[in-house]
């Protein structure tokens, strides 16, 4: 038997074509362009348009197909998605064609062109937002009444004090504001009516709640070696009010469609996401770059109320020996990998940071505040107070 043998250059493509002797005046076969013109063969018939006159262009979804026609067939036409068909040889071989698929080429190109530019504008668009969220959480959460935003507080501190022991003895509140008054004093922001809680709890922690209440607990007031420990912490906790770190927070918290909506709607959208979920304010933990903020900001609040900032940086070495108890059982090098993955900067960082400012600052010629406080005294008097029975038993 012998086989059929075809020129090199007769290639075929998948395609279709209208035509009226066609059944229902389409069908779907294949396309073979020869020197006589550019042929459609499938069951239901076949046809052929001369290259004399031919016309080439693009069409169909997003110029998907390429098609072919001829002004003495206006009523039939050749396409195929194969755009491969446009370097056929046959058709490069003459002037006038060549001319039309540069043109249909050059299309292409700045379709391409086109379509790139778009998704770049928009992966650009994308990450601007993405890297404008920050900006825009920030806007948003001051954007809050700070009318409001204390009554929240206040509604936040009543659900929490309720399962903590509140130290109200008033001798040791009176003695611990010869502490916070000169430095709310000292700081001189009058949005917020700062208010400070002593509660009997043995860790070594404080923590702020938006709109002006900061809980200090006993063990760490007992840690502390000086009044200027305690102001360091307590300006570090009140900067975490004053920059809204709480509402910031949750706001990042929203996905960032959710966020652009409130960003572009009225308060009133993001008042109620925030009072619907307020009570997850209580259990927040700040991100790394807030708490170094709240290093900062908690610095200038102590030199504004002429405040030895060097007690800031003593309590960190406090704080230093409780992080070593808490990760003395964990692998060495653990403290350092918590550096980087723990939603805080390890204690030892942040120490660094601060002694790097200390020792730019001229503390021998500053006269700082003397605190009026024996404060050996004064946690004498917290201990007297402080209740031994079991939790939940008087």
């Amino acid at each position: 038997m012998i086989e059929e043998t075809r020129p090199a250059n007769d290639m075929r493509y998948q395609g279709g074509a209208f035509h009226p002797d066609l059944e229902s005046g389409k069908a779907s076969g294949t396309v073979r362009i020869s020197p006589a013109g550019v042929c459609f063969d499938s069951p239901n018939g076949r046809f052929e348009l001369p290259l004399e006159g031919l016309q080439v262009a693009l069409g169909g979804a997003n110029d998907r197909l390429v098609f072919f026609t001829h002004p003495d067939r206006p009523d039939a036409a050749i396409h195929t998605a194969d755009h491969s068909v446009l370097k056929h040889p046959v058709l490069a071989a003459r002037p006038e064609l060549t001319a039309q698929v540069g043109r249909v080429q050059s299309r292409q190109r700045h379709a391409r062109v086109l379509v790139l530019s778009v998704i770049a504008a928009l992966i650009a668009l994308i990450a601007g937002v993405v890297l404008a969220k920050d900006r825009i959480v920030e806007s948003l959460a001051n954007s809050i009444p700070t009318q409001w935003e204390v009554s929240l507080g206040n509604t936040l501190f009543e659900q929490m004090i309720r399962n903590e022991r509140e130290v109200t003895d008033p001798d040791l509140t009176a003695r611990l504001r010869k502490i916070t008054d000169p430095l709310v004093n000292g700081i001189n922001d009058s949005r917020y009516p700062f208010q400070f809680h002593i509660i009997e709890d043995p860790t070594v922690n404080a923590f702020a709640i938006p709109g002006g209440h900061v809980v200090i607990h006993s063990g760490l007031l007992l840690a502390a070696d000086t009044p200027e420990e305690v102001a360091g912490v307590l300006a570090h906790e009140i900067a975490h009010i004053t920059r809204r770190h709480g509402f910031r927070s949750l706001i990042s918290s929203l996905g960032l469609y959710q966020v652009l909506q409130m960003f572009v709607g009225d308060a009133t959208s993001l008042l109620a996401v925030l009072a619907n979920n307020g009570a997850f304010l209580l259990d927040l933990k700040f991100s790394r770059d807030f708490e170094r903020e709240a290093d900062a900001v908690g610095w200038e609040y102590l030199l504004r109320a002429n405040i030895d900032p060097g007690g800031m940086v003593e309590f960190f070495k406090t704080l230093e020996a409780e992080e070593k108890k808490t990760l003395g059982g964990l692998p060495g090098g653990t403290e350092k990998t918590l550096s980087l993955v723990s939603t805080h900067p390890a204690t030892l960082e942040r120490r660094h940071t601060l002694e790097s400012k200390l020792r730019r600052l001229d503390r021998d010629g500053a006269a700082f505040h003397k605190f009026d406080l024996n404060y050996d005294s004064f946690k004498a008097g917290l201990r007297s107070k402080l209740h031994s029975a079991p939790e939940g038993t008087e």
